[in-house]
């Protein structure tokens, strides 16, 4: 199921430099895999000069760089219009199926002009999923994945900052993968993220040990989780290999069924003409006898029958009566 999630961000002009660098986000926000994602910015002042980007706002990295009211590219796209019940100018930009390279640092940024553009930073996470409170219990979620593929979840919680845990199964022992009072902690491929109300827990780098169970820990609550990591496909780079095998032994087939054909035409042609020339010397042989019998040239009669006009009846008529036609 594909979801469409909301960001709204406030921003007042007077409180930033328009020629400020892009700084690292302070606000964090979670899309769904395979979803859609709005962020809507809100200025307090318009501007005619709009420009989204991933990282710092520079070549490759923007993303939109537009002046009109709406544009798009690929899977990008941006709109802006002054809201009447919140009385902010509004820059809504629309990112369209998630992947998880879409994780990372975002700007939306408004201006008169492009060296007087005033940004908002943020940061969003592409999760596989999001684990809430109202899950049953009964149904685990389980994940698929490749090896050297990344997980992403989230796990969504009532309670509010403390201990957060990232475990194998229990949160005992050695079952502690990563444990931690920050918003933030990274341990080899193992990292725990928190932001309102929301522990992300993310595995870089998957191996097929990797599979098993999980749990994400905060305040006392839990949400669990089950991962199964399987090799990679076959890459498609060892397909022609396979596909130059099979060509090589093509033309050896191919040509052996030629020769087959060629053998059996001739044979067809030779035993055609064979029972052509059986058949004439059979013909002369009888036309011969029959002419001395009955005194009549049997080759005029078959040339009549063969001229364009004539009909059988008067052929066989010819051919049975000779005197009478020599009286008419």
């Amino acid at each position: 199921m594909k979801v469409h999630h909301t960001l709204i961000c406030f921003f007042f002009l007077s409180l930033q430099d328009g020629n400020a660098e892009v700084t690292k986000a302070q606000m964090l926000f979670y899309g769904v895999f395979g979803g859609n994602y709005t962020i809507k910015c809100f200025f307090s002042s318009s501007g005619t000069w709009k420009i989204f980007c991933k990282d710092d706002c520079k070549g490759q990295n923007i993303l939109i760089e537009t002046t009109d009211v709406r544009d798009e590219t690929g899977r990008y796209s941006i709109e802006y219009y002054f809201d009447y019940d919140a009385r902010y100018y509004v820059l809504s930009v629309s990112i369209c199926k998630l992947t998880e390279s879409d994780s990372g640092q975002y700007s939306c940024g408004l201006g008169g002009s492009l060296s007087s553009v005033s940004y908002i930073h943020l940061r969003i996470i592409v999760v596989d999923a999001l684990l809430g409170g109202n899950d049953d219990p009964a149904q685990l979620k389980h994940f698929y994945k490749e090896t050297g593929s990344s997980l992403t979840v989230g796990c969504s919680f009532t309670d509010s900052g403390g201990h957060k845990y990232f475990c194998r199964g229990e949160c005992e022992g050695n079952n502690i993968l990563l444990q931690t009072y920050d918003v933030r902690a990274q341990l080899g491929r193992y990292i725990i993220e928190y932001s309102s109300g929301v522990l992300y827990v993310s595995i870089t780098q998957l191996t097929k040990s990797d599979s098993g169970r999980y749990r994400c820990y905060l305040s006392g609550s839990f949400r669990d989780f089950e991962v199964t990591v399987t090799d990679a496909a076959i890459p498609s780079a060892s397909l022609p290999l396979t596909t130059t095998t099979e060509l090589s032994e093509r033309p050896t087939s191919t040509g052996v069924l030629l020769y087959g054909i060629i053998c059996l035409l001739t044979f067809l042609i030779l035993s055609s003409l064979a029972v052509l020339i059986i058949c004439i010397k059979m013909t002369n042989t009888g036309l011969r006898t029959r002419g001395n019998s009955e005194g009549t040239n049997m080759e005029d009669v078959h040339y009549e029958n063969c001229t364009p006009g004539s009909t059988r009846e008067d052929s066989t008529y010819q051919s049975l009566h000779p005197a009478a036609r020599d009286q008419d």
